[in-house]
């Protein structure tokens, strides 16, 4: 082969091999040329593909017909100033289809240049990344969207994240100021650090397995504060979990309720003290109503006992007797009308009392049955005679017991009943003595203050007093007790703590 023709083999290779270039750069790329003032002189059909325009269309026009306004003027100098200069420039683009769609180019400027190395022409090649961006912008905006969301979080909500152990890695400001522990204080402690020991520890672990197993937990935490302050969180707890299933750590999302805590506290201690207030209420009902029978038995004792009398001298003594008992019964009225009306939050309050006067006042109640039966009553106040206690209660506690000892009288002898108080170094101690039918204690000692509980067939044993009784002694701080033998008697014995003077 001659010099000649090996000359021309060699060029149409090169020249096949070009154009071989040019195909596959024309099949995989968006290929625009333009002279050395932008104007395009070439486009293939991928540019018109992507851009929506024909050839004719974008022929001698430039690039701003694809422009979206997107880019900044300063970034589209900067494009030019480079590509002036003889340069390469690479970038992405935000172009503007025919149809008003916008799309993305990853965008390869190379300025071919002339024999004084100045561009002559500039060759754009482009690969479409529309989807890709999209895909970014996406990601973007979810990242914003979660920024936004841990913002509001941060600000609304005190939050802690921990790790599979429960050690403390994250606290935002909320958490530092509810808890008064300072951010470096708090990081690498576990929430020990802020537990107040009012949950039990069945609770606390039931919270933990919960989370464990890949669950939210949700409830209510009294905290305690580094000064020592308690406070109230409504709490979730969300574990993130690993591929595996398995949390790797914990997001602990928490709210204030201090206040409400304190208002439903508030409230619970009204309608606590509210259900006291009424079973107070039903207490003074009870005892007047039955104290009020020991004296309206008393005048229907003597009554029928003035209707047996002819002369009328002794009916003029009877009469004279029901004053007494009439005067107690009005005594008793007074006291359930200043008892109903003493104010809700309030106790009933204490006074200054004479034990020999109320004993007397009491007995006096008692003036038919006494003379009935011809009992002896002996009272003894000389170590104490005066106490600071409830009138009502005390008036109450002697009736009751005083009744008890008259109603239960033996049918073998007549009746003494002693009444006296003594010193006890817990206090002062009242006991009242009877000798009448007595108690088996062996067979009652677990239930002898039970309500309804009787021990003697009597028409009028209606089983309240002593259960009344022993109510009032342990309200006002006491202690009541017994000593008994069957038909030999009794002795009833309160303590009274500090109060006795």
């Amino acid at each position: 082969m001659s010099k000649k023709k090996g000359d021309e083999f060699e060029l149409l290779k090169k020249i096949k091999e070009i154009s071989d270039y040019k195909y596959a750069l024309d099949e995989s790329s968006i290929v625009a040329i333009t002279d050395q003032k932008g104007i395009i002189n070439h486009v293939n059909d991928n540019f018109c593909k992507i851009s929506k325009y024909s050839r004719e269309e974008l022929l001698g026009k430039d690039h701003r017909i694809i422009n979206s306004g997107y880019h900044k003027k300063e970034f589209v100098k900067n494009l030019w100033r480079t590509i002036a200069q003889g340069k390469i420039w690479k970038g992405e683009l935000k172009n503007r289809a025919k149809d008003g769609t916008i799309y993305w180019v990853d965008t390869t400027i190379v300025p071919f240049l002339d024999s004084n190395g100045k561009p002559y022409q500039y060759v754009s090649i482009r690969y479409d990344i529309t989807e890709r961006k999209i895909a970014e912008e996406e990601l973007l905006k979810k990242i914003k969207e979660i920024s936004d969301y841990k913002y509001a979080l941060d600000e609304s909500s005190i939050v802690a994240i921990t790790d599979q152990k429960g050690i403390i890695t994250h606290v935002n400001d909320n958490f530092c100021e509810i808890s008064k522990y300072s951010r470096e204080e708090l990081l690498g402690q576990d929430h020990k650090i802020i537990n107040s020991s009012y949950h039990s520890a069945s609770f606390i672990k039931e919270l933990w397995q919960t989370i464990a197993k890949g669950k939210v937990w949700k409830g209510e935490l009294k905290n305690k504060a580094k000064d020592g302050t308690a406070y109230w969180v409504d709490t979730t707890i969300v574990p993130f979990l690993n591929e595996h299933g398995k949390p790797y750590q914990y997001v602990a999302i928490r709210s204030d309720i201090s206040e409400r805590k304190k208002g439903e506290e508030k409230i619970a201690k009204m309608l606590i003290n509210t259900e006291y207030q009424n079973k107070q209420l039903v207490d003074f009902c009870n005892i007047v109503s039955h104290n009020l029978r020991a004296p309206l038995v008393n005048i229907s004792i003597l009554l029928d006992y003035m209707e047996s009398c002819d002369d009328l001298d002794e009916k003029n003594e009877v009469l004279h007797k029901i004053q007494p008992v009439i005067n107690h019964l009005s005594g008793l009225l007074d006291e359930l009308v200043e008892s109903l009306q003493v104010r809700q939050d309030t106790d009933i309050e204490s006074t200054s009392i004479d034990l020999n006067e109320t004993t007397r006042k009491i007995l006096n109640g008692f003036e038919g049955q006494i003379q009935m039966y011809n009992a002896k009553i002996n009272c003894d106040f000389n170590e104490i005679n005066t106490i600071s206690y409830p009138q009502l209660y005390i008036d109450s506690i002697l009736t009751n017991l005083i009744s008890n000892a008259l109603k239960y009288k033996s049918p073998n002898r007549n009746i003494t009943i002693d009444i006296k108080t003594q010193v006890d170094p817990d206090g002062t101690i009242l006991s009242i003595s009877d000798n009448g039918l007595g108690i088996d204690l062996e067979m009652h000692k677990h239930n002898m203050f039970k309500i309804r509980k009787v021990f003697h067939k009597h028409p009028d044993a209606k089983g309240f007093g002593l259960f009344m009784t022993k109510t009032q002694v342990e309200a006002m701080g006491g202690k009541i007790w017994i000593e008994s033998i069957p038909d030999k008697g009794s002795t009833f014995y309160i303590l009274f703590k500090s109060q006795i003077t």
